[in-house]
């Protein structure tokens, strides 16, 4: 993939300025995406070089679901990453900008994450030399905390929500004077997910990708890299992109639902668990462009779905197992068709979470 002069625009008043860590838009208070003076030229468009530790390059398997035999599944093992989720990809690129910005000069940067983010963007924080601050829940998993600090990052627990976690952390910052690399603000994260969408179309675009989401950065992503595949000619269409999130925490569901979100409740998928992602509206223009959909499945589903996968010899944690949990109810409400072939990512590996009993 060329790596090409990039510049950030904002999502809400389409402001443009320079690259650099900044976060929020100083007019508007708008998100950043990533912006390119030029269309992209035989592979996907980069901003940076990503740090190399291994990230990408994931096999994809056909599997027999027992609930959905009626399409043709497979599997792409995003577990597999150096860290053991796919965040590896984006926490690459995040982590590369970071190094190349004189801001970076301290060191250090600053993240907040409940685990699986945190534990990537402190490995690769290392393979760069620069310590990572990391601020988590209280209660996060105990396997992701060790993995955090086995490279060396410090762990900060913070009482409380996910924001006040973020609030602490971009406090923190502030007051130290170091970068605050919020993967779910920041555009350079989505961006280094791109790779995601070549490998997969690489390999045989599917008709539909039924993935689990969070803050969204894996459906963003996904969505550009097959938007510059189009560009280039590359692919004919795009694959429609289904977001599955548990009914515990479904904001994103809600919206595209048109309907009032639920007050959150505690879920076993841990990983998709946000109640306010910061670009909500990104991943709604992502599942409307892509002529996907949204959906919520129950808790009970989630579990039934991770137990049989692990039986079946894959042990991943349960946020990868909410799609699979979801295939029953899209074919149910025909959002999935008969003999439709469909691609759902694992995105974390299942030795950083507690057991489910």
């Amino acid at each position: 993939m060329p790596v090409v002069r990039h510049y950030l625009r904002c999502l809400d008043c389409s402001s443009e300025v320079a690259a650099s860590l900044e976060l929020a838009c100083a007019d508007c208070g708008g998100l950043f995406e990533i912006a390119y003076p030029r269309l992209p030229e035989g592979g996907l468009r980069l901003p940076l070089t990503a740090l190399p530790l291994g990230q990408g390059g994931t096999p994809t398997i056909d599997f027999d679901w027992p609930d959905a035999r009626r399409i043709r599944l497979a599997l792409k093992l995003e577990f597999l990453q150096p860290t053991g989720s796919f965040k590896d990809r984006g926490a690459a690129m995040l982590v590369a900008a970071a190094w190349h910005d004189p801001g970076a000069s301290a060191g250090s940067f600053v993240e907040d994450s409940s685990g699986n983010a945190g534990a990537s963007l402190a490995a690769y924080g290392a393979a760069a030399q620069l310590r990572a601050e990391v601020f988590v829940p209280a209660d996060a998993a105990g396997g992701k905390l060790t993995q955090i600090a086995a490279v060396g990052a410090n762990i900060h627990r913070v009482d409380g929500d996910r924001d006040a976690v973020a609030d602490a952390a971009e406090q923190f910052a502030t007051e130290r004077g170091i970068p605050y690399l919020s993967h779910n603000r920041s555009p350079y994260f989505s961006e280094g997910i791109k790779s995601a969408a070549e490998e997969i179309a690489e390999h045989g675009l599917p008709d539909a990708i039924v993935l689990p989401v969070g803050n969204g950065s894996l459906l963003i992503g996904l969505h550009r890299g097959f938007q510059e595949l189009l560009q280039l000619g590359r692919i004919e269409r795009m694959p429609r992109l289904i977001a599955v999130q548990s009914e515990s925490v479904s904001p994103v569901v809600a919206t595209w639902a048109e309907r009032s979100m639920q007050q959150p409740q505690p879920t076993i998928a841990d990983g998709i668990a946000v109640a306010r992602p910061p670009r909500l509206a990104q991943m709604l223009a992502a599942l409307q462009e892509s002529n996907g959909a949204a959906v919520a499945v129950p808790e009970r589903a989630i579990a039934s779905a991770h137990q049989t996968i692990r039986e079946r010899g894959i042990y991943v944690e349960p946020t990868s197992a909410a799609p699979l949990a979801a295939l029953p109810i899209l074919i149910e409400q025909g959002i999935v068709t008969q003999d439709e072939q469909v691609l759902v990512p694992l995105t974390g590996s299942g030795l950083k979470s507690p057991p489910i009993r």
